[in-house]
């Protein structure tokens, strides 16, 4: 994952690094310049291939505490959102506790003022979770109805508006036309997706769905993973300044939308066949194996700000996996999508380093994937 890969999904002491020109745009930084930071690397807490209690054909929701499942799904129904953000957000408000009181005045597990309360508890108690929950989703959802028309039709990034509505006000989400550029709203919004994916999610996604990607697919076996986008970096050898040796060593390709700068790219679509075997979130992958004829590639697709899939998802060829970004663990890269493909005996969520990797650039080339 160029610059900010690691050796597989084990911790690491490791160098967070802003180096200017990385796949073909600049990286955000300081009047260009690398800076270089030291710091200990936590273990991913998001790189799974299935977590939580599996009945029949459901995953559950792991580590909903007090028996209060139903409630949060029940609320989570009646807002449109995942149950893994519903649960991240009571967490955050409350820590689960039925009775909190914050210092201005908000009370219960969705911690909500008076006035609120008076518009969406229908007279039930505040301090009861089997109020306040079911409340808490009336809100939500209100919420969610009132920025809808900002998301068009993204379910991701409605998620996001929907919380930075509830931390800012539905107001201030209608003047920024997006999430407001206040540090706390942005700190909210990704500390709620942050833990949503880390603990309650039980594929580690926010479940939006697959959906198809509606331009043209080329007229290849299979398509390129990031239409509109262009070549920037390629597989192999490498020497930019400031990266530590093993990441010289580029395992895969780099592909870039054209003025993305450091935002949400374009979306990032499957090639061929695929089944999502799993997730390494600091990263924004999305980890595959082939599902069609073809021999059982591994696929890992990074650096991407928003998944549209979840684990078991089977693809079509042109079904979007996600969105263009510039998530990384160790530190901002400019947008782009960096693609891996792994030998075909290669386990089902594969990483870096490990010895599966193969050029992405000739099998692309061969199946009428190529870009310019």
């Amino acid at each position: 994952m160029d610059e900010d890969e690691k050796r597989g999904a084990s911790p690491l002491l490791a160098l967070v690094i802003l180096v200017p020109l990385l796949a073909g745009l600049p990286v955000v930084g300081i009047a260009g310049a690398a800076i270089l930071t030291q710091k200990e690397e936590k273990p991913a807490a998001c790189v799974v291939s299935a977590v939580g209690e599996t009945v029949g054909d459901v995953t559950s929701t792991p580590a909903i505490p007090n028996g209060w499942s139903d409630l949060v799904e029940g609320a989570a129904a009646t807002a449109g959102l995942p149950v893994s953000v519903v649960a991240a957000q009571l967490k955050q408000e409350s820590g689960w506790h039925e009775t909190a009181r914050s210092s201005a005045g908000a009370q219960g597990v969705a911690q909500f003022m008076p006035g609120t309360w008076a518009m969406y508890g229908k007279g039930g108690d505040s301090l009861s979770a089997e109020d306040a929950i079911p409340a808490y989703g009336r809100y939500m959802s209100a919420l969610k109805s009132e920025v809808e028309p900002l998301a068009g039709g993204d379910p991701d990034l409605l998620v996001q508006l929907t919380l930075a509505a509830y931390n800012a006000g539905s107001g201030a989400v209608q003047e920024a036309k997006g999430v407001p550029p206040f540090a706390e709203t942005e700190q909210y919004v990704e500390k709620i997706l942050d833990t949503g994916q880390g603990e309650f999610a039980a594929d580690c996604a926010a479940p939006a769905g697959a959906v198809a990607w509606d331009g043209d697919l080329g007229d290849g076996e299979w398509t390129t993973p990031l239409p509109g986008g262009v070549f920037t970096s390629g597989f192999g050898g490498r020497n930019i300044p400031g990266l530590p040796a093993w990441a010289q060593d580029h395992v895969g390709m780099d592909l870039s939308t054209p003025g993305s700068g450091s935002g949400s790219g374009g979306p990032v679509i499957a090639p061929t066949a695929l089944r999502i075997t799993g997730f390494n979130n600091p990263d924004g992958c999305a980890i595959a194996k082939e599902a069609g004829p073809d021999p059982d590639f591994g696929f890992a697709f990074c650096h991407m700000n928003s998944y549209n899939v979840v684990v078991g998802d089977v693809l079509e060829r042109g079904d979007v996996i996600g969105t263009e970004g510039n998530r990384a663990s160790l530190g901002a890269v400019a947008t782009h999508l960096h693609v891996e493909i792994y030998k075909p005996e290669a386990p089902e969520v594969v990483y870096p380093y490990q010895g599966w990797n193969l050029d992405p650039e000739p099998i692309l080339k061969q199946k009428g994937a190529w870009v310019r």
